[in-house]
């Protein structure tokens, strides 16, 4: 049986534009090849010690301060606190005196606390201990509230005593009624030494501006009489008179 063959006509325009097509994706075709070939082709590796660009490790320290930053650290204001210094030297009696007061707080709330250490827990000695924290941590903390009413807020910002004050003041109302009632020694020499430690900031500050300070030697009997006796108004309760108007 005699076979037939298939004939397709295609129309002049179009297979102008096939052949066309077909040379254009052939050209891609080679172009994509050759691409490739030069991507998988490994870079020359350099030869040990030639010479390239080297790059600076990241690091997390500082350069050193220069001559001239070292310089402007160490700058002293001429004024300084010279602005502190003429109030507190002017006013430096009655500073002191506050102190020595605090001093007097300070004195009794350790002989108190003294006789608290290793009380039997609901014993005499314990239930005169809390007797007295209930009524003399309230008068601290009046005796500081009179201060500030008697000096005003003037206080705050012109003198240099007032902030070693307030820091002893809080080791008088917190520090050594929480050591003695753990019976802790070491947490009470802990607030003695913090108590030394204000106290000569106190001491150095008031030879500084020129109104030196002199603290009571209580192993001299005469000198221990006279403590007792500034202090008795100190412990005493305030009067409570009516106000003048």
């Amino acid at each position: 049986m005699p076979t037939r063959t298939l004939r397709i006509f295609v129309p002049l325009g179009v297979a102008s534009t096939l052949a066309l097509a077909l040379v254009a994706c052939d050209g891609e075709k080679k172009d994509v090849v050759a691409a490739m070939q030069n991507a998988d082709e490994e870079a020359p590796a350099k030869k040990s010690g030639e010479p390239g660009e080297k790059r600076e490790i990241p690091t997390s320290e500082l350069p050193p301060p220069t001559d001239e930053e070292l310089a402007a650290w160490d700058r002293k204001d001429p004024e300084g606190e010279k602005h502190l210094y003429k109030w507190d030297k002017k006013n430096a009696k009655r500073m002191q005196n506050h102190w020595l007061e605090l001093r007097c707080l300070r004195d009794k709330m350790k002989s108190e606390g003294e006789k608290a250490v290793g009380a039997e827990p609901g014993g005499q000695e314990s239930e005169n201990w809390d007797q007295f924290k209930r009524a003399f941590i309230p008068h601290v903390d009046g005796w500081q509230q009179r201060l500030f009413a008697e000096e005003g807020q003037e206080v705050l910002t012109k003198s240099k005593y007032v902030s070693n004050i307030i820091e002893a003041h809080e080791l008088v109302m917190n520090g050594y009624p929480t050591a003695y009632n753990d019976g802790d020694e070491k947490l009470i020499r802990r607030q003695n030494a913090l108590w030394i430690v204000v106290e000569n900031k106190v001491v150095d500050y008031s030879e500084k501006i020129g109104a030196p300070l002199t603290l009571p030697d209580l192993e001299d009997e005469k000198a221990a009489a006279k403590w007792a006796k500034f202090c008795a108004p100190v412990l005493a309760p305030p009067k409570r008179g009516k106000k003048k108007r």
